[in-house]
């Protein structure tokens, strides 16, 4: 069968994302819409699950994926407690056959026609700065997360929005790099510092901590890229010419968004939903719901509660609040 994308071969950029039953399904789809429509590049886009969720995604999801040539793979994430927010650490990690990866969380649209690979430099992890309430509000407490695996924090820094002065954290939301070991080094980073606890309150956000020091970690520079890449908000008129990708993460600013008539377009000629909100209505109304994924009912009890059991806040700062494992 033909498919959008090839299948043989390396890709030149490897696309990452999680794919799951609930919100992450629809959202999936338009993501994967967006990057058929508008990547310049040789891509290959792989959606991960977790094993024990993936026999739940609807069946259009499949044909869906099957049609457009995107590979589905199982994942098995073993950190302490249930942790989707890191289920991309293990997404990364999985075997690919592309010379360079871009880790996009499923809750991002793709806007406009542009290279994707003019967001990868070589030799560097890169990605967007952290916002002023993720984890680390001084550079003693990003020391606590290098000790973890031996290291000291590396003589770069930056300011947050919100005044702190810290290394330089990146948000691990696009992420690109072109090591093809790195995912690894990623995920067995982060299992470290939870493994130590030397640095608290890791939950919900122990896959932001531990990426800058992954990359140092691997001989890699951390490096911050424009907004362009991960933009949040609302993208009003005007604004669409100068954003790239756009971090909706959730369905009211997609719908505010000034170029939701060209996301309608694109998901009616390569997923059969005339809208956004057809789309959406679709998985309400067919799609499963497991606990286990964020938007979910039950997502608090069987997630963020234990989570929280299980952890103490750092020093220094209030609980951030709960993040989503897109």
């Amino acid at each position: 069968m033909s498919t959008t994308l090839s299948t043989k071969g390396d890709r030149d950029i490897g696309v990452v994302m999680m794919l799951e039953p609930g919100r992450y399904e629809w959202s999936g789809v338009l993501l994967i819409s967006t990057l058929l429509a508008f990547a310049q590049d040789d891509i290959g886009i792989w959606a991960y699950c977790r094993r024990g969720l993936i026999d739940q995604l609807h069946p259009s999801t499949l044909d869906f994926l099957d049609r457009h040539g995107v590979r589905l793979e199982p994942i098995d994430p073993a950190f302490q407690v249930t942790y989707p927010q890191g289920n991309k650490l293990y997404a990364c990690a999985a075997p690919r056959a592309a010379r360079a990866t871009i880790l996009m969380d499923t809750d991002m649209a793709m806007i406009r026609p542009a290279r994707l690979a003019e967001a990868i430099h070589p030799g560097c992890v890169s990605g967007r700065n952290t916002s002023g309430w993720m984890w680390g509000k001084t550079v003693e407490e990003w020391r606590a997360a290098y000790a973890s695996v031996g290291l000291e924090p590396p003589r770069l820094r930056m300011f947050r929005p919100d005044g702190s002065y810290v290394p330089v954290s990146l948000a691990a939301a696009f992420v690109t790099y072109d090591t093809p070991d790195f995912g690894a080094i990623w995920r067995d980073t982060a299992l470290e510092i939870e493994d130590r606890r030397l640095a608290r309150g890791i939950y919900p956000t122990l896959d932001q901590i531990s990426l800058p020091v992954a990359a140092v970690r691997a001989g890699l520079r951390p490096t911050l890229i424009d907004s362009i890449w991960n933009k949040g908000g609302v993208i009003g008129r005007g604004r669409m010419h100068s954003v790239v990708v756009h971090h909706y993460q959730k369905p009211e600013r997609l719908l505010g968004s000034d170029y939701k008539w060209a996301t309608d377009a694109v998901l009616g000629e390569f997923a059969g939903h005339d809208s956004v909100e057809a789309l959406i209505a679709f998985y309400e109304a067919n799609g499963a719901r497991p606990p286990e994924v964020d938007g979910n009912e039950g997502y608090w009890d069987t997630v963020i509660r234990p989570q929280r059991q299980a952890d103490a806040p750092h020093d220094g700062s209030a609980r951030p609040h709960p993040a989503k494992d897109g």
